[in-house]
């Protein structure tokens, strides 16, 4: 009674459409994540690598007051070449600002939590960081434009103070100019974007840039946004923030404990929650979320956690992948009721006759000949065939059961009465009775697939054939002798052919009846 067959259906299905995304660029680590990524309804992402290209680009390069450009451009090039650890920023200013690498006598690295890091060389410590952290004097106007416009703006001071090893930011700071480096959005990212408003999944680009910044590339990667928000101010309460992001979309200078507190309460509202990250920052919002995906040039520690690897990065790949789970999920909720209906026709059978003296209408052997025929076989190309239609989580045991119960019911009430007439009317053998009962069940379960699947011109006649040839396999296996002894089969005469008509007559004509969604090509997902 339990359709253990459809477990195994299903990993198998989950087994296929992993081995077809990573056909797309993507390793699924965890077998689920072709549910998963199905089932998301709200899509967390940084701009960094995602809708904007994984390299930055130096634009150009503002000196202070009194500050030479050229200075400006050595001392930049020897920070970069000099800092031990390089980030995406750093390796940016390298190329595009070659220098010599000097000895570094102490190191504060870049932290999203600081928004500076700082080096202390030969002649002084060096600061790189958020402009908003400096003294920028006349400076403060290019960096809001630059920021507004959506690039990155980075001020760069000298100090004669060492190095604190608590971090704090160093004083008596003098500011040698600013550094504009720029993303380029990604050629396919605005069409990914549409994709998934027109799946009805709400983005959320949660990024450590100034919050003017990232709204600018959010809109022009055609993300709807109102007021950025900046991550200092998130609300404590859950619900409040959850509604807060799911109103404004988009998120800066938000520290790696903020994108974390964003996912759990999305997920912890209802909501199915897939966060995208590269960095080792972004491991406590992965693991939040339902579903995490990492980029294959992230950080290894980010990948290790995630569910989904994007080995070529390309953000592009996710509505194939979307596209490929769903139709897998639509696929299994079909087919999921094929299972169930046996289910309860086993049990309608149990509690009508076999609860009597009188000899049960069907052997196992029977039974799994007529199981494989309208089930087993069917399944397997149903679960991996093309389909459309509607997608929803929501409400699966209830839509199960409104199919299940009324076609198990049916299956049941129409074996029995052919396999009663048979058996007390026709007067025919036990074996030949059981013979009509299985017919019957066959007869029923190809309708079923039918009334389930034969949706549009093209794929009812794909379906109608599929039933024809599995029709033509019961028959064939009925008459070749060998194999109608081995199912414990018999010849059917008149008497028996006329209990089977009456019998899946009845059947088909309670489903009729019943409900018009069991008229072939009206069924609804």
């Amino acid at each position: 009674m339990v359709p253990e067959g459809l477990i195994l259906l299903a990993s198998v299905t989950y087994a296929v459409g992993a081995l077809r995304m990573t056909r797309r660029g993507a390793l699924a680590q965890q077998l689920n994540a072709v549910e998963s990524i199905a089932s998301v309804d709200v899509l967390c992402l940084d701009k960094t690598g995602t809708l904007t290209e994984p390299g930055l680009t130096v634009v150009r390069l503002v000196p202070a007051a009194g500050a030479d450009e050229e200075v400006l451009r050595l001392a930049l090039g020897r920070y970069a070449a000099s800092s031990p650890g390089a980030n995406s920023t750093l390796r940016a200013l390298g190329e595009s600002l070659p220098g010599e690498a000097a000895p570094v006598h102490a190191q504060i690295p870049f932290s999203s939590r600081r928004r500076w890091g700082a080096l202390e060389l030969d002649d002084g410590a060096y600061v790189l960081g958020a402009p908003e952290l400096f003294p920028l004097g006349r400076l403060a106007g290019v960096a809001e434009a630059d920021a507004r416009a959506g690039r990155r703006v980075l001020a760069f001071a000298r100090t004669d103070a060492p190095l604190d090893g608590e971090a704090a930011l160093p004083t008596r700071l003098e500011l040698l100019g600013l550094v504009v480096v720029a993303e380029r959005l990604r050629p396919d990212a605005r069409q990914t974007v549409a994709f998934f408003a027109a799946e009805g999944v709400a983005l959320a680009v949660l990024s450590g840039d100034r919050p003017e910044t990232v709204a600018s590339i959010a809109a022009e990667a055609g993300i709807e946004t109102s007021a950025p928000i900046d991550g200092g101010a998130l609300p404590e309460d859950p619900d409040e923030l959850r509604r807060l992001v799911l109103e404004h979309r988009v998120v800066g200078r938000i520290t790696p404990q903020g994108k974390r507190r964003v996912v759990e309460a999305l997920r912890d509202g209802g909501r199915y929650v897939a966060m995208i990250g590269d960095g080792v920052n972004d491991v406590p919002a992965l693991k939040a979320a339902r579903l995490a995906i990492a980029q294959g040039s992230g950080a290894q520690m980010a990948r290790s956690v995630s569910d989904l690897v994007l080995v070529r990065g390309d953000f592009a790949a996710l509505p194939a992948m979307v596209g490929e789970g769903r139709k897998i999920l639509r696929n299994l909720q079909r087919v999921a009721k094929l299972f169930v209906t046996k289910s309860v026709f086993a049990v309608f059978l149990i509690l009508s006759i076999g609860l009597t003296p009188t000899a049960y209408p069907l052997l196992p052997r029977q039974l799994t000949l007529a199981a494989a025929i309208t089930i087993g076989l069917p399944s397997i190309f149903l679960a991996l065939a093309p389909s459309t239609g509607t997608f929803r989580t929501r409400g699966f045991l209830r839509e199960v059961a409104r199919f299940a119960v009324p076609a198990g019911t049916a299956a049941g009430l129409g074996v029995l009465s052919g396999y009663l007439l048979a058996l007390n009317v026709a007067n025919v053998p036990l074996e030949e009775a059981r013979t009509v009962a299985t017919t019957v069940l066959v007869a029923i379960g190809l309708y079923l697939i039918l009334a389930l699947e034969a949706a549009g011109r093209r794929r009812g006649t794909a379906i109608s054939i599929l039933c024809g040839a599995l029709g033509a396999l019961y028959l064939v296996v009925l008459a070749v002798p060998g194999s109608r002894s081995f199912f414990a089969l018999h010849g059917l005469g008149v008497g028996g052919w006329i209990a089977v008509l009456v019998g899946s007559g009845l059947a088909i004509g309670f489903l009729w009846i019943t409900d018009d969604r069991f008229v072939p090509g009206r069924l609804a997902v």
